[in-house]
C-alpha cells in the first residue's frame, strides 16, 4: 500500500492506496494542520486510524508527499523517518522536477499541491484542463495538453468567506455551508440564516461559472475540460454547470503515481 499525504493550509490528508492493475483508494482520513503535532502525537492518532480500518501499518511499503505548509512538513518528515521504514517522495524537495513545465513568472512560487494536480491531469489524460481545487482558497490551474502548469488564479475558499462573515459581522450567526439544489426557492431568504446560505452558496456559484467563462473567452482555452476536485468539490456538484469532471482525490492519485513513476 503507498500512503499519500497532503497538507493543506486547514487540513492534512492521509490516504492509503492500492496499486495492482488500478489504483484504489482504500480509506482517507483528515485531520486539522496544527504546527505544534509532532511526530509522536501524529503516530498513535495514525495507529487508532489504521486500526478502525482494520488495516496493518506495517503494510505501508511507500509514502508520498506534498505540502503547502513548511512547518507541518517538518513534522510529517519526522513521523515518516521514525515510524515507517519505507521510501519516501516529496514534492518539490527528494522529488525537484515533475517532468511538467511550469511557465509562470517564477516557477518557484507554484504550491506542491497546483503543481501534483497538473502532473495528475497529465497522466490521467485529462490534459488539457482547467482545475477547480475547493480547498483553503479555491484555486484554478490551467493545465496544458502536455500537463504544463501554465498559471490559474486563487480566489477565497468558501470557509474562509463564512469565516470572515462571522467575524466581521456582530449580528450574523456563525454556520456551515450546505447545498442548495433549488435556485428559485432558495436565492431570497427569509431570515438572516437562509440569507446567508444563498449570499455564501450562490454567489460562489456565481464566482465560479464566472471566472469558468471569462478564462474559456480567451480562445486558447475555449476547449479546456473543466476538472473539480478537493473536499467541497461535491458540495456544489449540482449546481455548477460549467463542471465536466469531479475527482475528488485528484492530488492523492497524483502522489500515488509519482511514488511508481519514480520507485527505483
Amino acid at each position: 500500500m503507498i500512503l499519500a499525504i497532503d497538507c493543506g493550509n486547514t487540513n492534512t490528508v492521509f490516504a492509503l492506496y492500492t496499486t495492482g492493475k488500478q489504483i484504489k483508494q482504500l480509506t482517507s482520513w483528515r485531520i486539522n494542520n496544527d504546527i505544534k503535532r509532532t511526530a509522536d502525537m501524529y503516530y498513535p492518532w495514525l495507529l487508532k486510524m489504521f486500526e478502525i480500518s482494520k488495516l496493518e501499518i506495517k503494510s505501508v511499503t511507500g509514502v508520498s508527499i506534498a505540502s503547502v505548509v513548511p512547518e507541518t512538513l517538518i513534522n510529517i518528515k519526522s513521523l515518516i523517518k521514525k515510524y515507517f521504514n519505507v521510501k519516501s517522495l516529496i514534492v518539490n524537495e527528494n522529488i525537484l522536477n515533475l517532468g511538467i513545465k511550469v511557465k509562470i513568472d517564477n516557477p518557484k512560487e507554484a504550491g506542491a499541491d497546483r503543481l501534483i494536480n497538473s502532473y495528475a491531469a497529465q497522466k490521467l489524460k485529462i490534459s488539457p484542463a482547467i482545475i477547480i481545487d475547493f480547498g483553503t482558497a479555491t484555486t484554478f490551474d490551467i493545465v496544458g495538453k502536455d500537463g504544463s502548469y501554465n498559471g490559474g488564479i486563487i480566489a477565497p475558499g468558501v470557509n474562509l468567506s463564512l469565516e470572515a462573515l462571522y467575524l466581521a459581522a456582530a449580528n450574523l450567526p456563525k454556520m456551515s455551508l450546505k447545498p442548495l439544489t433549488d435556485e428559485n426557492s432558495s436565492i431570497i431568504g427569509k431570515n438572516t440564516i437562509n440569507a446567508m446560505e444563498s449570499g455564501i452558496f450562490w454567489g460562489y456559484v456565481s464566482m465560479i461559472e464566472g471566472l469558468v467563462e471569462k478564462i474559456k473567452s480567451i480562445n486558447e482555452y475555449s476547449e479546456y475540460k473543466v476538472i473539480a476536485t478537493g473536499g467541497l468539490s461535491n458540495l456544489f456538484k449540482k449546481s455548477l454547470k460549467s463542471i465536466d469532471l469531479i475527482i475528488d482525490d485528484l492530488t492523492l492519485i497524483g502522489l500515488v503515481k509519482l511514488f511508481l513513476d519514480n520507485k527505483n
